[in-house]
Formats: structure tokens, C-alpha cells, sequence
């Protein structure tokens, strides 16, 4: 197996499992890990509320970004990543007993303004080319673990701090996927234009990493197409 390829398989594992430690995470926030229900205060509230809504955006945007373009990786893997980080902060909104803002609410619509925006204006920039949809995915877990970072600055549970670390975690796979693939070492599953020069990873003519070719001009990649500034919609 050459080296592109192990990358390849490396940081398609750690996209699917968020480093392996989302699960545990998620098991140790459920009621059965022992912990008492209890109410929470208004910081932790909003806390939650806001992880909540944060990882549901990430899942509607990147499935939106993979029903674009044909189930392109890293997306179509990462947003079963997401759903997993959603489901992880909805057990703990239960054992706090905070309302779920994504109660009523379609995917693409949100209750907190803050992440609506956000949405709104990474999904205009993404669906400009899939060039720039790795952008936006880059753009998106940098906000993320800036905010998480943020969330774990404050003084919050014990099980909380664990599942916020583990989405931490996770989202810095997930900028490692996206910035890969901007380079072009995780391809699409389809043709198409790359940020490389002459045809395959790199420049020259060649065969890709090993799934397909992709020709293009700019950094070297198979499989990616296009390439857009993206701005930043924080």
C-alpha cells in the first residue's frame, strides 16, 4: 500500500470514529453511566443548547454538500460523524433536562440566529464548486473548536467536559480531512477538475491515488473540481 493511500485510509477512519473517542464519550453522558439527572443552570443551558444546534448545522451542511456532489468524500463520511456528535449532545440535554432547539425545526433551519447565519453563508459558498465546499468545511471545524474550546473554558460538569473534549476531537480530525482533501489526498467518487497540474495527484500525467483520475490546475489533487476564495461566515 503506498503512502497516499495509507494517509487516505488513516484519516478516513479517524473522519468515521472522531478519533475514537466519541463513543465512549457518548456512552458516558447516557443515564446509565451512573451520573444523576439534574437541572441545569442557565450557563450550562446555553451550553448545550448552542453544541446542540452547532453540530445539527454541521450535519445538514455537510449532507447538503454531499447530496451536491455525488456523495463526495470527506463529507458523506463525516456527516455520519456529526449525527453522532448531535445524538451525543441530545443525551445530555435529556439528563439536564434543557428543551432541544431542534425540536419542530427542518434541516437548514435553526432557532439560534448566530448559527443560521452561519449555515446560510456556508452553504452559498460551498455549493459554488466542490473546491471551495473543502473550504467550507475547513471554515466550519475551525469555528467549532474555537468554540468548543470556549465551552470548555467555562466551569461545567464532569460529563459534559468529557463529551465536549471528545467533539473537540473529533473536529479536529475533521479539519484534517478537509484540509487533505483541499491538497488533494481524499478524492471524490467521481471525475473532476483538481488543484493540481497535468492529470492525477501532483503534476504530470498519472493515475490519481489509486480510486480515479481528476485533472486540473492549482494544487495538486484528483477528484476535486473548481477552485473559489471562500469567505469566512462567522
Amino acid at each position: 500500500m503506498n503512502t497516499n493511500r495509507t494517509m487516505l485510509m488513516s484519516l478516513v477512519a479517524g473522519v468515521v470514529l472522531a478519533g475514537g473517542g466519541l463513543f465512549t464519550a457518548a456512552q458516558a453522558a447516557s443515564p446509565d453511566a451512573g451520573a444523576t439527572a439534574t437541572v441545569a443552570d442557565s450557563t450550562l443551558a446555553a451550553e448545550l443548547r448552542f453544541a446542540r444546534e452547532e453540530e445539527r448545522m454541521a450535519r445538514d451542511l455537510y449532507q447538503a454538500l454531499a447530496d451536491k456532489y455525488d456523495d463526495a468524500l470527506p463529507f458523506s463520511r463525516i456527516t455520519v460523524s456529526e449525527q453522532q456528535h448531535f445524538d451525543a449532545v441530545g443525551t445530555l440535554l435529556d439528563r439536564y433536562d434543557v428543551s432541544d432547539p431542534a425540536d419542530g425545526k427542518l434541516a437548514g433551519s435553526y432557532a439560534d440566529a448566530t448559527v443560521q447565519k452561519r449555515y446560510d453563508g456556508w452553504l452559498a459558498d460551498g455549493l459554488v464548486s466542490l473546491d471551495a465546499a473543502y473550504d467550507v468545511g475547513a471554515a466550519l471545524e475551525k469555528r467549532d473548536i474555537a468554540d468548543l474550546e470556549d465551552a470548555l473554558d467555562q466551569k461545567l460538569p464532569a460529563d459534559v467536559t468529557q463529551v465536549f473534549t471528545a467533539l473537540l476531537n473529533g473536529s479536529r480530525h475533521h479539519l484534517a480531512a478537509f484540509q487533505a482533501a483541499a491538497d488533494g489526498q481524499v478524492l471524490g467518487l467521481q471525475n473532476g477538475q483538481g488543484r493540481g497540474m497535468g492529470q492525477g495527484y501532483g503534476m504530470g500525467q498519472g493515475n490519481g491515488m489509486g480510486m480515479m483520475n481528476g485533472s486540473g490546475a492549482g494544487r495538486g489533487g484528483a477528484g476535486l473540481r473548481g477552485d473559489c476564495p471562500m469567505a469566512d461566515a462567522s
